[in-house]
């Protein structure tokens, strides 16, 4: 499970593991060092960390900007907090918003609350966005691996994306030690046929794909199957549709990343208790859009 809270951090203080909650007698009386988070603004960075720890207790993650803590107001008293993160088992299908970055172009990076980095990405900008953010506008986002012997860091960077809104530029990067396969097919209520390779990933490398979305009312939608070569069981299902009935991931998506990184226990949750085989940038574990609740 992962939640994003302040940090307390005062000297010589122990952090409670059920400190969770805003408390606003407690934190800083002024402003300490870092980056100020400004919730009145509509700019947002989404962090995804793919991280294998213990499930339990909790970790703790300080998100940092160009080497820069981020400080939050935790009441209209003017206290403030270090903005963290609290990891525990695997990490993967669930993001962490950041709201009110000050727009600008940052590295972005994680480290653990002794101070050692577990992922520092390449330099991703922050553009003004709306305010409140929209689920129709894809935000920046910094997806970071650290398990096993991986250790990566990607970004998702919407200024870069192409001029078409119906097309998807997708990568898929494989964290293997084997290659895995693409295909293209026809999705039918009774699961992918008609499927065309599209494609062959080698250990450690990305291809990369652009595919146009459809309506899920379309007569003949498509889906993405990437699976392992050695074992075409273990695969991700990414349906070619428009849309999401998520905030989480936004009804946009026009660069997205799929992180191949093996068989996978879900974390608790809508699909606690599921395997996982690769993670999307956009949707998770989640095979295209969600259905209206």
């Amino acid at each position: 499970m992962i939640r994003i809270r302040p940090s307390l951090l005062l000297p010589l203080l122990a952090v409670a593991a059920c400190q969770t909650q805003r408390k606003p007698l407690t934190g800083f009386a002024t402003q300490p060092p870092g980056i100020l988070l400004d919730n009145t603004r509509g700019t947002t960075l989404v962090i995804w960390p793919l991280f294998d720890l213990p499930a339990s207790p909790e970790q703790t993650f300080l998100p940092r900007l160009n080497g820069q803590n981020l400080v939050e107001v935790t009441s209209d008293e003017g206290f403030y907090a270090y903005t963290m993160l609290d990891l525990e088992g695997w990490t993967g299908g669930g993001s962490d918003w950041v709201l009110g970055v000050p727009p600008g172009t940052y590295t972005v990076e994680l480290d653990d609350d002794s101070g050692q980095s577990w992922g520092q990405s390449a330099p991703l900008p922050i553009p003004v966005q709306p305010s409140p953010p929209s689920a129709t506008e894809q935000s920046p986002a910094a997806i970071f691996a650290h398990f096993d012997n991986q250790v990566g860091s990607w970004t998702i960077d919407p200024t870069t994306q192409d001029s078409d809104p119906a097309t998807d530029e997708i990568t898929v990067t494989n964290l293997l030690s084997e290659d895995v396969n693409v295909q293209r097919c026809l999705l039918t209520t009774a699961g992918p046929t008609s499927c065309a390779s599209i494609g062959t990933v080698a250990a450690g490398a990305d291809f990369s794909t652009v595919e146009t979305l459809v309506s899920a009312t379309s007569a003949n939608p498509y889906t993405l199957l990437v699976q392992l070569a050695s074992d075409p069981t273990q695969s991700y299902e990414r349906d070619l549709l428009q849309g999401s009935a998520s905030i989480n991931f936004g009804e946009s998506c026009q660069i997205e990343r799929i992180i191949v990184h093996g068989t996978r226990q879900l974390p608790q949750g809508p699909l606690g208790g599921q395997v996982g085989f690769a993670m999307s940038s956009c949707y998770g574990y989640q095979s295209g859009p969600a259905p209206n609740p």
